[in-house]
């Protein structure tokens, strides 16, 4: 997958000699002014910093001086990246798989670096196109789809965009959306069994339209219940909006009930095939078996569904601003007119949108002070939690919009996700840890739950503080995580967050625990493996007493993963007041909004309200509406 990075002015004066070439000859025309030069740009942890050492006609080496990706994770980027700038003397180079925005960020820091050894500098008065009739904030799947239906519409769009790379979570999300496609549903087995089910359902327990929706849906299993005949699997619009419903419809730890937008979640519903085939028009190609009982996802996940909205971007000819961070919204007293932003070197500049501005800069998932603020969902978590989302999505959208009287809804409303401690794992690392574990203790080095689910451990150490659990085990835990890959437990000590001893009072002081108390813990935990029952949680299966040495402690934490609360919009993704008025010319899209995740994460219908919203944005921005 090519990087998907817009580069500068400069830096397309740069490409235009060296850039486009793939050989590793260099030009015997001076290029460069010889030296070491730095460059810098967001990654996704932080910034990647480099040192881009040239002759006059060549690129010597590519050095990345300071980065805080995650380690093991992204030490194939960080290998790779370097070397292939210098062998092919270029930037316009392919990115790693699997670790496109540390790719992308090792590039632009490399682009910035070159952009001094050329001696050329940018004039943001003389090359920056400030003006556009929709001015779009944030290039994630709302905001791209956006820019795109408002061109589609005739206006002029330009997209502002904080980071150095296009994206925002959806570009690490799996992209799984809504698939209610009557074609494919025939050609499998019915599902007479999972269906049944909603026959039981109580009218009275779904208000509103939830309710009638419900009704619908009764008649269309009983229809296809009493039709034996009938080949395929049965789904319908009616069939998502009431697990939808039963799924995100909760309480805060206050009794305090979450909000569902019931007319926002339809129409991403009723919608979903023709999202589907517009993206597929894009070059997205889903995979063969179903994400779940109404999702699909495209072969490549995140990444393909951002590239295929870049492909509509390029035809289009839409700009991109990157590193450049929207901080406040423009009035001209009628309406939202513009915005002003922040440049990555400090600046400021504002930018006129003659018809109005779309919004879709994300959740507020990175902003840990934010979060914490408002949390209803832990009692441990705190500032001090680490986040999965790009360190770019702080709340900025919301934040400006309530300068001028935005509502907000269901701010409380989180989820989080269990990695390594400061994101020393993949989420999927972070699953072999939970699954080869024996016990699990607080920072006290007590335990706190049982262990037995990951739901249960994950829930619980959200209660404790900063979201922190320890994953203890023996030799039996290294052994299986060592199955996993030849000494897979060797290469994530090195990464900083699991220890390793040859006695418990080794490891805990590695990890640093308490190792009398741990000891302790350890010794009436193997008591309760001996009894065949825990008495303090109640556990009643074991994965061994923890007796035989090597020992192994993994410091693991809850991250904050999605937030769910955020503007209130009507139908037309016009942002509202506190009293339920329209915001002459602001618009929104995507996590940035309240009202359709619920009480926990909707993967498979969420996205497909983010890019819908987007469309609608979008679209009614450019024509005014």
């Amino acid at each position: 997958m090519k990087k998907i990075v817009r580069l500068s002015l400069v830096l397309l004066m740069c490409m235009t000699q060296f850039g486009c070439t793939s050989s590793n000859t260099a030009s015997s025309e001076s290029i460069y002014t010889a030296g070491t030069y730095t460059g810098s740009a967001q990654g996704r942890n932080g910034n990647v910093i480099v040192e881009v050492t040239t002759s006059e006609t060549a690129i010597e080496s590519v050095e990345i001086t300071e980065h805080q990706e995650t380690a093991g994770v992204a030490d194939p980027t960080i290998e790779q990246i370097p070397q292939s700038i210098v062998e092919q003397q270029s930037t316009d180079i392919d990115t790693v798989a699997g670790a496109t925005i540390t790719s992308n960020a090792i590039i632009e820091a490399v682009n910035n670096a070159l952009s001094q050894a050329l001696g050329n500098e940018v004039s943001s008065e003389t090359t920056v196109n400030t003006t556009a009739d929709v001015i779009v904030l944030g290039a994630g799947g709302a905001g791209i789809s956006a820019a795109v239906m408002a061109a589609n519409e005739g206006a002029s769009v330009i997209i502002l965009e904080a980071n150095t790379y296009a994206g925002g979570a959806t570009l690490s999300s799996g992209a799984h959306m809504l698939y209610i496609d009557d074609a494919y549903n025939a050609t499998q087995p019915r599902n007479d069994d999972e269906v049944t089910k909603y026959l039981d359902y109580d009218v009275a327990d779904f208000p509103d339209q939830w309710g009638e929706d419900l009704i619908t849906l009764q008649q269309q299993v009983t229809d296809y219940l009493n039709n034996g005949e009938t080949q395929g699997r049965f789904d319908s619009i009616e069939r998502v909006m009431v697990d939808h419903y039963v799924k995100g419809s909760g309480t805060d730890r206050d009794g305090n009930e979450v909000t569902l937008n019931y007319n926002l979640i339809r129409a991403a519903v009723e919608e979903n095939m023709e999202v589907y085939n517009w993206l597929s028009d894009a070059g997205i190609e889903i995979k063969d078996t179903m994400y779940n009982d109404h999702a699909n996802s495209p072969v490549n996940s995140g990444s393909s569904l951002i590239n295929a909205l870049l492909a509509m971007i390029e035809e289009r000819n839409i700009e991109i601003h990157y590193s450049t961070r929207a901080t406040s919204l423009l009035s001209d007293g009628e309406k939202i007119s513009g915005v002003t932003a922040t440049l990555s070197d400090g600046s400021t500049i504002e930018y006129t949108a003659n018809n109005g501005v779309v919004i879709a800069t994300g959740g507020f998932a990175a902003n840990s002070e934010k979060v914490a603020e408002y949390q209803n969902y832990g009692l441990g978590l705190t500032a001090n939690v680490g986040t999965t989302n790009p360190l770019t999505n702080l709340g900025d959208g919301i934040w400006m919009a309530q300068e001028y009287d935005a509502a907000t809804l269901d701010m409380q409303f989180i989820t989080t996700v269990l990695m390594g401690y400061h994101g020393g794992s993949t989420l999927a690392e972070a699953g072999k840890i939970v699954g080869t574990q024996q016990l699990v203790v607080n920072a006290q080095a007590q335990r706190f739950a049982d262990e037995t689910t990951s739901s249960t451990i994950q829930s619980a150490m959200n209660d404790q503080k900063d979201g922190l659990g320890y994953f203890v085990g023996d030799s039996q835990m290294i052994n299986a995580l060592n199955e996993i890959s030849d000494n897979y437990v060797d290469e994530l000590v090195e990464r900083g967050w699991v220890y390793i001893g040859d006695t418990i009072a080794e490891v805990a002081e590695k990890a640093g625990l308490d190792a009398t108390v741990l000891a302790e813990t350890i010794e009436t935990f193997n008591s309760y493996v001996d009894s065949g029952f825990d008495e303090d949680y109640g556990r009643t299966e074991f994965n061994g007493k923890v007796d035989e040495g090597p020992y192994i402690i993994a410091k693991m934490e809850m991250h904050y993963h999605l937030t769910f609360g955020g503007l209130v919009v009507d139908d037309s993704m016009h942002v509202l007041t506190t009293d339920g008025q329209i915001i002459n010319g602001l618009y929104a899209a995507g996590d940035v909004l309240s009202g359709f995740e619920g009480d926990v994460h909707q993967s498979g219908d969420c996205l497909s309200v983010v890019i819908t919203s987007g469309r609608t944005a979008g679209t009614n921005a450019a024509l005014k509406q």
